[in-house]
């Protein structure tokens, strides 16, 4: 079984008042916690760990989409089931700019962690340590595939009440994670507070582009859907799309932009790619510029842009 790790209560705080907690083991195994509870002296609030997991919320708010999507498609991104065109060392480099031995030695935080796919790539640095959360159910998913390993911590919070300790992480990135929060601004500005002097940033938003356009319309109605629902009507437009790429070269560039679907080969990726798209609640796009004033707002300097568009970094 994977279970909570003691090291992990060293770097949490509460939430609602940023006291230290105190851990009150259940049941143990082997010296690591499955269930108790985290209790802040400060304020009273007490925190469960529930299958060795700290969950800092009482449900999964506005992202109930992900916690159905991650927990049906869980181990489609890992690496290991080679579905996706592109491994997710090279996803993982082109969207954070980082590589293996700028983590050597350091305290990474992932938010928005999904199921683990870019835990996996990190938790290989074997100096590395890396705590990863999400407000989605998909915790439970990304407990199963990587939480056992020893230099990985996972727990279910918010992004805009992190419960982690400032000034913390010598590494914070969130891959596809702030554009679907309420205010993407107020949840980089809450990063940027984990992170300790002289520690790197990276982030990857949905850049504004114009042929998103008519799934944004398609989306006032896909957002309200039951997941059952949308899945099934994902799986008709993916196979539509199979049929389309049949068709002369021009008509299948209409149908692209008339029915727009992930680009992935693998028809199960497609279909979750698809699917993570037309499900969310939010979903924004951001210009460079609004990007760049998030980071010159929270008074990040080297702040650059990579070439993955949307993709972004920064040093506090």
């Amino acid at each position: 079984m994977d279970l909570l790790k003691p090291r992990l209560v060293s770097l949490l705080r509460c939430p609602s008042c940023i006291g230290r907690l105190t851990l009150h083991a259940k049941t143990e195994e082997k010296g690591e916690i499955t269930e108790g509870r985290l209790a802040c002296a400060k304020c009273n609030v007490v925190y469960p760990i529930v299958r060795g997991i700290p969950r800092f919320v009482p449900n999964d708010q506005y992202v109930h989409s992900f916690s159905f999507q991650w927990n049906l498609f869980a181990q489609t991104q890992l690496d290991k089931t080679k579905k996706l065109d592109v491994d997710n060392y090279t996803t993982f480099e082109e969207r954070t700019g980082f590589r293996g031995d700028d983590l050597e030695h350091k305290l990474v935080l992932e938010a928005g962690c999904g199921m683990g796919r870019f835990i996996d790539v990190v938790a290989n640095v074997e100096s590395a340590e890396v705590v990863g959360f999400d407000l989605s159910l998909a915790v439970e998913s990304a407990f199963a595939n990587v939480g056992s390993r020893p230099n990985v911590h996972i727990l279910q919070a918010d992004i805009l009440q992190p419960p982690l300790a400032q000034e913390t992480f010598d590494i914070v990135y969130s891959i596809g994670v702030l554009h679907h929060t309420p205010s993407p601004s107020a949840s980089f500005l809450r990063l940027v507070s984990l992170l300790k002097r002289g520690g790197n940033i990276a982030i990857w938003v949905y850049p504004k582009y114009e042929w998103a356009m008519l799934s944004d319309v398609y989306r006032q109605v896909t957002t309200r859907l039951p997941w059952s629902m949308l899945l099934g009507v994902v799986k008709v437009m993916t196979t539509l799309h199979a049929i389309d790429d049949k068709m002369p070269r021009f008509l299948h560039h209409c149908a692209d932009l008339l029915l727009p679907v992930s680009g992935q080969s693998d028809p199960e990726s497609k279909i979750l790619g698809t699917y993570d798209w037309y499900s969310p609640k939010y979903q924004f796009k951001s210009t460079n510029q609004t990007i760049l004033s998030w980071f010159r707002h929270a008074g990040l300097v080297d702040v650059t842009f990579l070439e993955f568009p949307g993709a972004v970094r920064g040093r506090r």
